[in-house]
């Protein structure tokens, strides 16, 4: 062993070492029985290594205790072997206890291929036997700064680990790894609170089939494109089908690392958006609502203004009642049209809370509340739906307020149920077909003048009940509006 010191390069422990001095400033604490050793050791090592502060201890004890309670943390040690009470091997096992990585080399003077062997086995550092002269502390002094040179490094390694992996399972996006092929080869623990499956469930599976079947050739092609052509970094919303909800959306940003030796993958970053879409979408119905509103102040409420102020300039000109009833109608028309921005206004873009309501009492409250004139009410049915009993009345009141303004005063509504549907219809001059879709935007107006904001009204409250609605033409040649998707409870009530 005593000819290994003179080496300038060597393999100790799986680590290689070289005579190049590194820039580290550690503590090194050595343990040997024979103090005069001792303060020469620490001499030479200091002389060595600038960087190096070298403290000693005599016993075993001492130094496990320095060890355990020391706030100045020891970077390696440096112990004898043949010691009283406890030798070098014994410390070593003492301390991989709780230090299992931290740098420890034998420097010893009884030397044998016995002893060497089961240092390496305890998992000793460095095995370095005594000699005669100094340039075996500067052998030593750089087995040290390389072994904690490497035992800093590899910490280092792990708290980026550790940092890394706690990263990913406290994201709340979901990071995967996918193969060429697109199969996951790693998912986040995130994947179950996202997506509601288990990584073992999804590793080695197809992504695609976790896709809504609607947008799964679209996320397909997105995909490959990426794995084709590395420059390009896909962001890509589609549906996925959630295991216990319903269909989410999400946002997955890929980064092509195929070729990293590392990754070897496709690296995707999800994120759900869900509720970031609804409300967008909540965003841009709002505006719209803010639109129409706008529209109906600067226009459909100026001209009823402007018959009033009209009718008031000819009173004053020429005493008449029929100017008095002219202003009358005016400001009625104008209180009819506040109202109903109001509904505009305050209506809800979804309607959360549902109970059971009577058909037939629903539609005979609103035939109730409208000035129904000498017009005639049928009502065909008197099933229990579920919805809003406001806002059902609500549209009620619409439709037979519109029905009467464009039938006549005489008009007959019929209202029914069907399968899975409600109807309304009158037996008026019907709606053309080219106008069943421009009746819902608030503002259109007939060639008689009067406005559609109550079918918009209408619309707006069977949407947010999740029907849809039909205006097709009625069976005595007026208009039909049907209400399809409605849920009907199984009773009926005579």
């Amino acid at each position: 062993m005593s000819e290994e010191i003179e080496t300038e390069t060597g393999d100790r422990g799986g680590y290689r070492f070289t005579d190049e001095p590194t820039a580290t400033s550690a503590t090194v604490l050595v343990v040997d029985d024979d103090a005069a050793l001792l303060d020469l050791t620490k001499t030479y090592l200091e002389r060595e290594r600038e960087g190096f502060e070298v403290v000693t201890e005599v016993r075993t004890d001492d130094a496990l205790q320095r060890l355990s309670g020391s706030a100045t943390s020891v970077d390696a040690i440096v112990s004898d072997y043949n010691m009283p009470g406890m030798n070098g091997l014994e410390l070593l096992t003492e301390v991989r206890e709780d230090h299992p990585d931290l740098p420890f080399i034998l420097f010893t003077g009884k030397g044998s291929e016995t002893i060497a062997s089961d240092a390496i086995s305890a998992g000793v550092t460095d095995y370095l036997q005594k000699g005669t002269g100094s340039s075996q502390y500067s052998v030593l002094a750089n087995r040290l700064g390389n072994a904690i040179e490497t035992y800093r490094v590899q910490k280092q390694l792990e708290r980026s680990e550790e940092k890394f992996t706690k990263l990913v399972e406290n994201s709340t996006d979901l990071i995967s790894i996918v193969s060429e092929d697109g199969r996951f080869e790693y998912v986040s623990p995130s994947c179950e609170q996202i997506i509601g499956y288990t990584q073992e469930e999804l590793i080695g599976d197809s992504i695609f089939n976790y896709v809504h079947p609607d947008d799964r050739q679209y996320v397909m092609e997105e995909f490959f494109e990426g794995v084709e052509h590395p420059e390009i970094t896909p962001v890509i919303e589609f549906r996925l089908d959630h295991a216990e909800r319903e269909d989410i959306i999400l946002e997955s940003r890929g980064t092509n690392l195929l070729d990293d030796d590392v990754v070897d993958g496709f690296v995707v970053n999800t994120r759900d958006i869900t509720e970031l879409k609804r409300r967008e979408q909540d965003l841009e119905q709002r505006n719209t609502q803010l639109e129409n509103i706008k529209d109906l102040i600067s226009h459909d409420i100026r001209n009823p203004l402007n018959v009033a102020q009209g009718s008031l300039d000819l009173y004053q000109e020429e005493p008449d009642q029929s100017h008095i009833d002219n202003i009358d109608q005016a400001l009625d028309r104008m209180d009819t049209l506040i109202d109903q921005t109001n509904v505009l206004a305050d209506q809800p873009l979804r309607i959360d809370d549902t109970t059971t309501v009577s058909f037939k009492n629903v539609v005979q409250s609103s035939w109730n509340m409208v000035d129904t004139k000498e017009a005639t009410l049928r009502i065909d049915g008197s099933k229990q739906i579920d919805g809003d009993p406001d806002r059902l009345q609500q549209l009620f009141e619409n439709l037979i307020s519109n029905a009467i303004t464009h039938g006549g005063p005489e008009v007959t509504c019929s209202v029914g149920t069907a399968e899975g549907s409600l109807y309304f219809e009158d037996d008026g001059a019907g709606i053309p077909e080219t106008d069943r879709e421009l009746v819902f935007e608030s503002g259109f107006t007939t060639e008689a003048g009067n406005m559609g904001l109550g079918l918009t009204i209408v619309q707006r409250i069977a949407s947010a009940h999740g029907w849809e609605l039909e205006i097709t033409d009625g069976a005595d040649g007026g208009a039909r509006v049907l209400l399809r998707g409605v849920s009907f409870r199984p009773t009926v009530v005579s």
